[in-house]
């Protein structure tokens, strides 16, 4: 797959879920802590890769990738556009070359 760093046009914030107390009753509220941010591009899927998608259920998902970066966590959350998606697929690439990049399948955070 041929990745163009070009396209990387798009800031997105990575962080993770801290539990603070709601004003109204005091129950834990999850909310996004940010970590740090990077530049991304979004990418299209391919078909098969959304047929495969349909067979476990998860059918409103979006794609980016971004250049490897090993703080880049399976659990961790990504901001976009004060849109909060969590990871579906993570896909590093861990070659030792001098430009990789990670592929992330997210699907957006209901609240609920």
């Amino acid at each position: 797959m041929q990745i163009n760093p070009l396209e990387f046009n798009e800031r997105c914030e990575f962080g993770v879920n801290d539990y603070k107390p709601s004003p109204k009753n005091g129950n834990n509220v999850p909310t996004f802590q940010h970590k740090f941010a990077r530049w991304f591009g979004w990418r299209t899927q391919t078909f098969n890769q959304q047929y495969a998608l349909l067979g476990v259920t998860k059918t409103v998902t979006k794609q980016i990738a971004v250049r490897h970066d090993p703080a880049i966590t399976p659990d961790m959350m990504v901001r976009i556009d004060g849109v909060v998606y969590r990871f579906i697929l993570f896909s590093p690439d861990n070659r030792s070359m001098r430009e990789t990049y990670d592929l992330l399948t997210l699907e957006e955070v209901v609240k609920p």
